[in-house]
């Protein structure tokens, strides 16, 4: 059909990216905060991966289109646990399943 030839083909993209792995987990403390910084090696996807959700204990805090993300944390109870996955997606919305989690007490 001439019309569906002239979509672009993320329109019929089902496929979604692999699963990014080697999550890794970086801590820096201050008196008054911390910074987190998450880093994992590429997904892959049929056309492109176009970035990646970041979810802080289940929760979805931010997005990046690189491999890695800063998290700063502050005002947080001393002992809270806090754990990250990260889901790759692509132009269609397809996400991946999330990564290995990885945790800190902060």
């Amino acid at each position: 059909d001439q019309f569906e030839a002239n979509l672009p083909p993320y329109l019929f993209d089902k496929i979604a990216p692999t699963i990014p792995t080697s999550l890794a987990l970086k801590l820096a403390k201050s008196s008054a905060s911390a910074t987190v910084t998450l880093s994992w090696a590429a997904s892959s996807d049929n056309l492109a991966v176009t970035g990646y959700n970041i979810y802080r204990n289940g929760k979805k805090i931010g997005k990046t289109d690189s491999t890695n993300f800063k998290d700063t944390l502050s005002g947080a109870a001393s002992g809270t646990l806090y754990s990250y996955t990260v889901k790759a997606f692509d132009n269609a919305g397809n996400l991946s399943l999330p990564s290995s989690t990885v945790s800190i007490v902060y």
